[in-house]
């Protein structure tokens, strides 16, 4: 895969069929729609979750509403960028607008918490210690290739 920027934003060419894929289930990793993602995400601000259950209910009611919607926002940006990517394997242009590159930093990083937590990544795995197989294997390898792209966009984005 081939990436270049300018002040316009980012675009990627000769993308090979896994990081296209990988690519086009973004939006759909990032969804927290399942309860150990929603759980990571939506994790209360009290060390302790029983500790202050006013806390965390005035959070669930007042707070996450308007983070499920910013999360949103950016998940379906990141989505119609896919969208309008031009050719198929390695003949596709994706280009990410210098103005989405928020949006793409934190559906990046979502995604990445949300596969972490789905799939009980630790930091040991994380680190290479153990050998993985299977759906963990490949969940390992999302968040890798998700935060490789996640480092490249916060080195040319102001925030």
């Amino acid at each position: 895969m081939e990436i270049r920027s300018n002040d316009e934003g980012w675009e990627f060419t000769e993308i090979d069929p896994v990081a296209l894929e990988l690519l086009r289930v973004l939006p759909m990793c990032a969804e927290p729609e399942d309860d150990a993602a929603r759980k990571r995400i939506f994790s209360p601000p009290t060390i302790q979750p029983d500790a202050d259950a006013e806390a965390n209910s005035e959070w669930s009611e007042y707070v996450e509403p308007g983070l499920r919607e910013l999360f949103k926002s950016h998940t379906d940006i990141v989505a119609a960028d896919l969208a309008a990517m031009t050719g198929e394997s390695e003949t596709a242009i994706l280009r990410i607008p210098s103005d989405h590159g928020r949006a793409w930093i934190h559906t990046l990083n979502q995604a990445r918490l949300a596969l972490g937590a789905r799939h009980d990544v630790t930091e040991e795995d994380t680190a290479g210690r153990r050998r993985h197989s299977g759906e963990k294997a490949f969940a390992l390898m999302q968040i890798d290739f998700y935060a490789m792209l996640l480092s490249l966009l916060l080195s040319r984005t102001e925030l």
